[in-house]
């Protein structure tokens, strides 16, 4: 099956978007024009071949876009390379999206989604390729923060839940719940800090590339992102406080109980003397052999039971 690609191309004030196989864009039979945004959905040798021949891509960066698996960024003098990891409506829905930004082009590898989605946005400027082909990446960045956003909505929404049940429930289902959350977390923040190490490297080495307003809208793509990691910092420091509040919810019940039972053996223990001594097999007992013997002994262990409570009580320990 042949490789596909995108071309989006400009046509007046609006956008073009063409259907077109790799071999033609390989031999030339496809006139590419530029500058365009060119989508392809995942890397195969024919794409290798594209990126290598026609667009003297660094075999690297192609190695990297296949086997790389945190966000980077790599400046070179012909085109930059931007790699952007991101989580489509959960986290355990990782996806990756590699980038290659030259000076009238750009080379998405992707989910087909997220293209439509940017795509969709870049029909909505007034002239979609006037400022260049760096507004289409910030337009792509800007729908990988979006989905950051959600899932740390999501996980925000999952952490207020968990922290209501904790106060109504301690088992070691809602344990696994909290370890589960708390991984959760912690991968969207390594993913997060790792977005703006590589939007930060962008807008200090990229300045060649970076036309116009081009880097205010980076910057404030940085802001956001940053913002982001701070929340996903705040709920890691929440998850973990739940967390030590549902230890100590345990650890107050188990000790709960344990009082409970122990003030339980403590009372039964006299009890069990009295009636051990009464059962040995030897004569003589005291009250043994009396009618009423039963009852005064009975009335004495009951006194002793009474006793003891009065004062656990008296202790507070009951």
């Amino acid at each position: 099956m042949k490789s596909v690609a995108w071309v989006v191309i400009p046509k007046g004030d609006v956008v073009e978007t063409l259907r077109v196989e790799l071999p033609a864009l390989i031999d030339g039979s496809f006139n590419l024009k530029k500058p365009c945004w060119i989508h392809i959905r995942q890397i195969t040798d024919e794409v290798e071949e594209f990126l290598i021949e026609k667009l003297s891509i660094n075999e690297l960066s192609v190695e990297d876009c296949k086997t790389e698996a945190r966000s980077k960024v790599e400046i070179f003098d012909d085109y930059i390379f931007l790699l952007m990891n991101y989580f489509d409506g959960g986290v355990s829905r990782q996806k990756k999206l590699c980038v290659f930004w030259g000076k009238d082009y750009i080379v998405t590898i992707g989910s087909r989604r997220l293209f439509e989605e940017a795509k969709k946005n870049l029909t909505l400027e007034e002239n979609p390729f006037g400022e260049g082909v760096g507004k289409i990446l910030w337009l792509i960045s800007s729908v990988v923060a979006d989905k950051f956003k959600t899932v740390t909505d999501i996980l925000e929404e999952q952490a207020d839940e968990v922290e209501a049940l904790v106060f109504k429930e301690q088992n070691p289902e809602l344990l696994e719940d909290i370890s589960d959350l708390s991984y959760e977390i912690l991968t969207l923040r390594r993913a997060l800090k790792q977005l703006r190490d590589t939007y930060r490297s962008l807008i200090s080495y990229a300045s060649g590339f970076l036309k116009g307003e081009d880097v205010h809208y980076f910057r404030d793509l940085l802001d956001e992102v940053s913002i982001l990691y701070d929340r996903a910092e705040t709920l890691h420091e929440f998850i973990q406080n739940v967390l030590n509040v549902f230890s100590s919810l345990v650890s107050f019940r188990l000790n709960e109980v344990m009082k409970t039972l122990t003030i339980f053996v403590t009372v039964l223990e006299p009890l069990m003397v009295i009636t051990s001594f009464y059962g040995m097999n030897v004569e003589n007992l005291p009250l043994a052999a009396k009618p009423y013997g039963i009852w005064v002994i009975s009335v004495f262990m009951l006194g002793i039971t009474l006793l003891l409570l009065y004062y656990f009580r008296k202790r507070m320990w009951i």
